[in-house]
């Protein structure tokens, strides 16, 4: 009796790890209805001029209080991001510049709304207004739209314009704080956290009438949002996630389960079909402090350089990657070697996330001096 149980459950385990198997497979090659073959990277606009790469700068500082941050993008270009990625076949390369995101000094503006002052949203408004019609027209000739940050107020541009080229995103938020405050809620009165109130449908009957945002359109629902490794969250936001079941792994969750099994539930939960092309809004102080640093929100107990390499590699995994944000790099809040070493975690983040990284095999042309780059995947679980 014992031994035909010990059989049958054999055979169960089997079964189940064929079907797993299958789903993982079918989820990597191929994506239904867009005709995206996994191994080939991706993507929505796919040429045979291989993957394209648009790349945006946004040095939005009105979003938040310290300054330096507007100097994020410059940073992270001068720590070789171009070179970096123009390696590599099949991927072509093209700056748009930067946007015009204005200078702000101080506080430039308030908008009371009778608790916290809502800091600088003119300024605010009109920066990320330029940065969602940019972020939509790159789209429609690139395949991914690479901004570099700013502030994480960018992402209302950045996601209102990834929406407005591209149906039924999907939205990974990896970062230290969920930004999902209200300007009631908010404790700060800065935009950079609560970016996420002007997206949501589901927040919009908490949405204040406020003239300079009328513009920003809800393009994404709780259920289509993830967040990865939240460590620093206002009571605000926790009830706003309790309330509308928003998807999440925490930094406890991480240590806990490991990341590997958090990214495959997240990815599960905002895109379980895989068919929606996937936002990843990377903030840089999702990573603990000792690994980068110049950043204006630091809070110790953060990712290890290997889980935030992780994720992004879980990301190009997929597919789907279609935009990705690096945002709050801030090279004036660290001496000029921390500087230089967040914004070199900042082009291996981008790296990972566009599929060149170390689980990538390399091979050189006979003729040519450049590398190709092709995905080598494995049937074994991660």
């Amino acid at each position: 009796m014992a031994s035909s149980t010990r059989t049958l459950l054999s055979k169960c385990r089997t079964l189940l790890r064929q079907n797993v198997d299958n789903v993982r497979g079918s989820r990597r090659n191929y994506h239904e209805g867009t005709g995206l073959h996994r191994r080939n990277f991706n993507t929505h606009n796919k040429t045979d001029g291989g993957v394209q790469i648009g790349i945006l700068g946004a040095p939005i500082q009105s979003g938040q209080r310290n300054h330096g941050v507007q100097f994020g993008p410059e940073a992270i270009r001068k720590a070789g991001l171009i070179e970096h990625l123009d390696h590599h076949v099949g991927m072509t390369i093209k700056d748009f510049g930067d946007v015009e995101a204005g200078y702000v000094q101080g506080h430039a503006d308030f908008y009371l709304t009778g608790k916290t002052p809502l800091r600088n949203p003119t300024s605010t408004a009109q920066a990320n207004s330029k940065v969602a019609d940019t972020v939509e027209n790159i789209l429609k000739s690139c395949d991914v739209c690479l901004t570099l940050g700013g502030d994480h107020s960018t992402a209302i541009g950045t996601i209102t314009g990834h929406a407005r080229a591209r149906e039924n995103i999907s939205v990974l938020w990896v970062d230290a704080h969920p930004d999902l405050n209200t300007p009631v809620s908010s404790p700060s009165g800065n935009i950079h956290g609560m970016p996420l109130h002007f997206l949501m449908h589901d927040l919009q009957n908490e949405r204040l009438s406020i003239p300079e945002f009328e513009w920003v359109k809800p393009c994404i629902t709780s259920s289509n949002l993830g967040y990865i490794a939240i460590r620093d969250i206002d009571p605000g936001e926790i009830a706003i996630m309790k309330r509308y079941n928003i998807p999440h792994c925490s930094i406890r969750e991480i240590d806990r389960n490991g990341i590997a099994h958090c990214m495959e539930k997240i990815l599960d939960m905002i895109n379980p079909s895989g068919n929606r092309p996937i936002h990843l809004s990377f903030d840089i102080d999702s990573l603990d402090p000792s690994i980068a640093p110049a950043t204006g929100t630091r809070v110790r107990g953060g990712l290890t350089y290997r889980e935030g390499m992780y994720i992004c590699e879980e990301v190009a995994r997929t597919g789907c990657l279609s935009a990705m944000d690096l945002v709050e790099v801030n090279p004036e809040l660290s001496n000029f070697r921390e500087a230089k070493r967040t914004s070199e975690v900042a082009v291996e983040i981008i790296k990972h996330a566009l599929g060149l990284s170390d689980t990538y095999k390399l091979e050189r042309h006979p003729q040519q001096t450049r590398l190709k780059c092709e995905l080598v995947f494995s049937d074994a679980q991660p």
